[in-house]
């Protein structure tokens, strides 16, 4: 069992004035819209109407209400443009800036994140994130996010500046802030701090390649990171299981491999790596696989269960009966365990002990379909065919276009001497699947078996 686990250029950036107190005086008033400015919203509220999806108009009218101090409908379209192209940087970035311009720094701050999760290398957006972080008194984060505006863009005049109002404001080595000079710390917290932000963000819109990215960039400048490394390995046992569901078993196993690079004691990828070695036939490496998921988590039930249809696809029932045992130990309302269990003593001959595990399989999981098959294959066997007609008259109920279920009820039907019936349910079958060898010669036994009893003398 698998385990689930812009089109838009870049606008300048504010230019505000920074006071020592470190609070950004912003004006909230608007001003009048000229006349070309009213047509142009009018243009673009028309299109809207005719489609209110583009986000173009949305943009440009986020763009003139902004540019007309109209903060908040600046808001409202630049969110709306968000929730149409979650992945729109530039929007993002926008719409922190509106959000910088009505002192909601907490917001300004989101959005900006949310920007640098599509574009890590923009100096606008971290320049404009350290002034919602000095506006907030994080004086920390604010001078990470201008030196990294710097680092990105060396001509960036507004971040030199407003790096030396904050060292104004907490006194430091002048040549700490030249980044001419600057030397950094080998771990610097806020920077990976804000890195494992823009990793989350991206995991949060599957953007899963640009969040493997950023989390190897953290492991660059701290190869400790163990928040970092947990979170790879589950990116990259998530792949796995995204193979594994496509049928690429090969991908899946690289994954599941990848994820213990990261976190070597993973037993849930070992029992995931296992279930692609059972798909293809590697029974033995499959064992390995349970076996090691079994020595890291010793109460994992789903690998004592999954070990135990490794075993019994080897025919070692024994070890498989043990295994699956344990499981029940572990957890007795289990109901694949009480299937896999009906599996074994069916093979082992042991008809009732099959039939009471699979009937337990059913109390917990009434709608299994092969629990069900595979009592009713028991109870002919046993010859009790008024029940085996009555777990796939279930089955059936719960899907009526089971063909196979069609079949087996012929089948019970022909040996009752319910040959009218018979031959309905294998006609039925052969509906919904023309080529079934079985249906096919089954109605034709019974047409001859029909013929025959007609002959006999009553």
């Amino acid at each position: 069992m698998l385990l689930l686990f812009r089109k838009y250029p870049v606008y300048c950036v504010i230019c505000l004035s920074l006071f020592y107190s470190v609070h950004i005086a912003i004006s909230d008033t608007a001003k009048p819209i000229n006349n070309t400015e009213l047509s142009h919203i009018k243009n673009f509220q028309r299109l809207l109407l005719q489609n209110p999806s583009n986000t173009d108009a949305h943009f440009n009218l986020g763009i003139i209400y902004y540019r007309n101090n109209l903060y908040d409908e600046a808001i409202r379209e630049f969110k709306k443009v968000t929730e149409i192209n979650p992945a729109d940087a530039t929007a993002y970035f926008k719409l922190g800036n509106s959000f910088n311009k009505k002192n909601l720094f907490d917001e300004a701050i989101r959005a900006y994140k949310l920007s640098l999760s599509s574009n890590l290398h923009n100096a606008e957006v971290f320049h404009n994130l350290g002034i919602a972080y000095a506006n907030k008194g994080m004086t920390a984060e604010a001078t990470f996010s201008f030196k990294r505006a710097i680092e990105l863009d060396p001509n960036m005049a507004e971040s030199y500046k407003y790096l030396e109002m904050l060292c104004k404001e907490k006194p430091q080595s002048q040549a700490s802030i030249s980044p001419a000079i600057e030397k950094k710390s080998p771990v610097d917290p806020h920077e990976i701090s804000t890195l494992f932000d823009l990793a989350v963000s991206y995991e949060r819109k599957e953007l899963h390649d640009n969040a493997i990215a950023t989390y190897r960039k953290i492991l660059s400048l701290d190869p400790n990171h163990e928040k970092t490394k947990e979170n790879l390995a589950l990116i990259y046992n998530n792949k796995g299981v995204s193979f594994a569901l496509q049928e690429k078993p090969k991908e899946a196993t690289e994954a599941y491999k990848t994820a213990f690079h990261y976190k070597k004691n993973f037993p849930e990828a070992y029992n995931n790596l296992g279930a692609v070695y059972i798909s293809t036939g590697k029974v033995d490496s499959a064992i390995s696989a349970y076996e090691k998921a079994i020595e890291i988590n010793p109460n994992f039930c789903e690998a004592y269960n999954n070990l135990g249809v490794a075993y019994t696809r080897n025919n070692e029932y024994d070890k498989a009966l043990a295994v699956l045992n344990k499981a029940l130990s572990l957890n007795e309302n289990h109901p694949g365990v009480h299937f896999n269990l009906g599996v074994v003593y069916s093979r082992q001959d042991l008809l009732p002990k099959a039939i009471d595990e699979y009937s337990a399989a059913l109390n917990l999981n009434p709608n299994d379909l092969s629990a069900l098959y595979n009592r009713s294959m028991l109870h002919m066997k046993n010859n009790n065919l008024d029940r085996a007609a009555n777990d796939i008259k279930k089955a059936l109920f719960i899907d009526p276009k089971l063909a196979v279920a069609y079949q087996t009820l012929g089948d019970i039907y022909q040996r009752q001497k319910r040959f009218d019936e018979a031959i309905e349910n294998y006609k039925k079958a052969l509906e919904i699947s023309p080529e079934m060898q079985e249906a096919l010669m089954g109605m034709e036994n019974t047409y001859c078996m029909k013929e025959s009893a007609k002959k006999k003398p009553h």
